[in-house]
């Protein structure tokens, strides 16, 4: 069974401004420290202060998720969520940035091009989604996996094969998850090593209806025969050849 999780996040920035104004004259190392003081304020400006805040929680128990990873992508802020799943990272620059979440045991996503802009607040969402362990080879099942209409490709034929007349089928084993996506697929047999990468890279475009068991969608592996036939025109065609 998969559990998702849920992270919500709150942005908030506050940029100061520097107030002093520098009028008088003045010269030597005076100037120098009144210039450096200035391109200070400058960077101060331009970099501005945000904070993230938000929580990381199971989106089915709605519970609190502890010691969840949250990393601000290229800078030095990471942050773990504490017991009650809150988390907070703060003086951070203005800019454009990847924030990754990530959980002991689930896959870890990244949400791209987050903006921290002066007095705007953004919210962005992740969801966790739990490491599955494949399917032993035999599951008992009530309903197996049905491949969808219009969800399967058929392989390409590689050219290189058609032109040297080579045919043959190449026989695939395809995980299939409790959503009937195709999560792995693993050569069983074949008749020509040229057809199997395109055989593997099709099983994995396929959709499925999943198998069930006890009325609740199960994970499985099926197999999955691709047959490579060229057309008697194109037998001819290379005979003539």
């Amino acid at each position: 069974m998969k559990t998702i999780f849920a992270l919500s996040i709150f942005l908030i920035c506050d940029f100061s401004y520097a107030q002093e104004v520098f009028t008088a004259k003045v010269d030597g190392s005076r100037s120098e420290g009144l210039l450096s003081s200035q391109s200070s304020i400058l960077e101060e400006q331009q970099k501005g202060h945000c904070a993230i805040i938000g929580s990381v929680i199971d989106q089915s128990s709605r519970e609190p998720i502890v010691k969840a990873k949250v990393t601000l992508l290229g800078t030095k802020f990471s942050v773990y969520t504490s017991d009650d799943g809150q988390y907070t990272i703060d003086s951070v620059a203005e800019g454009i940035y990847q924030i990754k979440a990530e959980a002991n045991g689930y896959e870890p996503q990244i949400v791209n091009n987050v903006y921290f802009e002066q007095q705007k607040k953004t919210t962005g969402f992740f969801t966790l989604q739990k490491m599955q362990q494949e399917p032993p080879d035999f599951v008992e099942v009530e309903q197996q996996p049905r491949p969808i209409e219009g969800n399967t490709p058929a392989p390409k034929y590689p050219e290189v094969a058609r032109r040297a007349g080579i045919e043959g089928t190449v026989w695939v084993k395809i995980w299939i998850d409790e959503q009937g996506n195709p999560r792995k697929a693993v050569l069983l047999k074949s008749d020509a090593e040229i057809l199997n990468q395109t055989s593997l890279d099709t099983a994995m475009k396929w959709k499925f209806k999943p198998a069930v068991l006890k009325g609740k969608p199960v994970a499985v592996w099926v197999s999955i025969p691709f047959k490579f036939k060229m057309s008697k025109a194109e037998i001819d065609q290379l005979k003539t050849k």
